[in-house]
Order: structure tokens, then C-alpha cells, then sequence
């Protein structure tokens, strides 16, 4: 298996159906007004559990390559985990924080755990999150042209992105370092269920999602059917734990990544 496939099951799956994309119109907006929105409705997002399906592709020297299961998601302040199941049996579990991150694959004849490395999509959990617009924009010399945001980081990324009308839930985002290109095309939005509130009044974040990474050319498609902040009852603790995961599932092979 290509070592770069290990990381792009942050992304997920294909919906039936063409769901139209949003055009932005942001230039009526200032830049605070969007860094304040983003900080506001991002906040409400420090714990989170969701369900769904995904969707993921990546290339070889073997070819292309499809695969798709049962979505579980879970994310508490800047660690996510995700266990992606097939017809009730585990076949992958990614999670980290940071640049440290962890990969259970388990759908060969040995099952591998793989942690860290320099390659593949999600490497950079916080960009991920960034992504999956779940946490805001960094700071940086930003601009907005055409309804499109652009932010130069202070590690020289370029950030582009859009957002609905009102400034507040991300349309599409991407990132650039050097010949690097990843994107995240939010094609439809999910209301996130919130305690004591009507889910009128429920934050709106992206539901449908399509990531790339020119990097292995993979793609990963999310569809979340259902997310929460009211996390209460799940084992936070156990599926953040990188040695209660490894102890539990028991992998046939350990290694770091490169």
C-alpha cells in the first residue's frame, strides 16, 4: 500500500445526486467582520461527535484504488479521531494532534499501525481541521478580490477561501506550499446539535465535503448525517488514547512514517 494513502481518510463520501455550489459574494463584508464570524461560530466546535460515511481514492504503482465505509468522528479542542468500519468490521482508524498523528490500518492481511511521518494529506492536523472549517483561518497578510480570501501565513502558505453570503460557513478552502495544493469544496451544510437550543438556532457547518491533495492524487469524500457537541456519553478519553487504541486492537506491525 502507497504510504501516502494512510492519511487521506480524513476525507469522505459520495453522495447521490449533483448539489449545487454556492457562489460567494463577500465583498461587502471587511475582513474583521469574516475573522470575527469564523472565531465565533468555530468556537462552538471544541467538542464534537459525529457519524456518516466515507469516500476515498488514492493512487499507486498498483493503480487506482476505491474504498468506503461507516464514518465515526470525533474531536475534542485541536485531537480528532475517525473509525471508519465496513459492514460492522473495523478497517481504519486515524487520529492525532498537531503534527502527531496515528494510523490503524487494518484491511490487509496484517494489520499496521503507522505514526507520524512527512507524508500524505493530513500530517498537519490543524490544517486538516482548518479544512474540514472547523477551526478558522490563520492570520496572515490577508486581501479579498472577486469574493475570494487570500491569507499569505506566517510559514509562507497561501490560504484562499470563500464563504455563504453572510460571511459566516466556508464554501471552499485551500492551501499551497510550494507545488502542495489541498482543497476542500464544502458542498452541502449540516446544523450541529447544541444543548438547550432549537435546532433552528443550531450552528451550520460543512455537512458535505470533497477534499484533494495533488500530492498521490488522492481524494476523500465526507457526508456527516449527524454532528453534536454533546459528547457526555462518548469515550472521549479511550479513542484520543493512542496506547488504550494500541492495546486494543493489537496491530501486526508498528512503524514510523517517513
Amino acid at each position: 500500500m502507497n504510504p501516502n494513502f494512510f492519511t487521506i481518510f480524513f476525507l469522505l463520501i459520495f453522495v447521490s445526486g449533483c448539489v449545487a455550489k454556492v457562489t460567494p459574494s463577500n465583498e461587502s463584508l471587511d475582513i474583521s467582520t469574516i475573522q470575527t464570524n469564523q472565531a465565533q461560530r468555530t468556537s462552538q466546535f471544541e467538542n464534537l461527535v459525529g457519524r456518516g460515511v466515507i469516500e476515498f481514492r488514492w493512487t499507486d504503482d498498483k493503480g487506482t484504488h476505491k474504498e468506503q465505509g461507516d464514518l465515526d468522528f470525533w474531536k475534542q479542542g485541536d485531537s480528532i479521531s475517525l473509525r471508519i468500519s465496513k459492514l460492522g468490521e473495523l478497517i481504519a482508524w486515524f487520529g492525532g494532534e498537531g503534527k502527531n498523528f496515528w494510523f490503524f490500518d487494518m484491511m490487509g492481511d496484517e494489520s499496521t499501525l503507522t505514526i507520524g511521518g512527512e507524508q500524505g494529506m493530513f500530517n498537519d492536523i490543524d490544517v486538516a481541521l482548518i479544512l474540514l472549517g472547523l477551526n478558522p483561518l490563520p492570520e496572515g497578510e490577508t486581501t479579498v478580490h472577486d469574493g475570494i480570501i487570500t491569507i499569505i501565513d506566517s510559514v509562507q502558505r497561501t490560504w484562499t477561501a470563500s464563504f455563504t453570503q453572510d460571511g459566516n460557513r466556508p464554501l471552499e478552502l485551500s492551501v499551497t506550499k510550494e507545488k502542495r495544493v489541498m482543497n476542500s469544496l464544502h458542498r452541502r451544510s449540516i446544523r450541529v446539535e447544541k444543548e438547550n437550543l432549537h435546532e433552528l438556532h443550531w450552528p451550520e457547518t460543512g455537512g458535505l465535503i470533497d477534499f484533494t491533495d495533488n500530492q498521490g492524487g488522492t481524494e476523500v469524500k465526507i457526508d456527516f448525517s449527524f454532528l453534536s457537541t454533546l459528547v457526555d456519553e462518548e469515550p472521549m478519553d479511550r479513542v484520543m488514547d493512542l496506547e488504550y487504541l494500541k492495546e486494543s486492537l493489537q496491530p501486526s506491525k508498528i512503524r514510523m512514517g517517513t
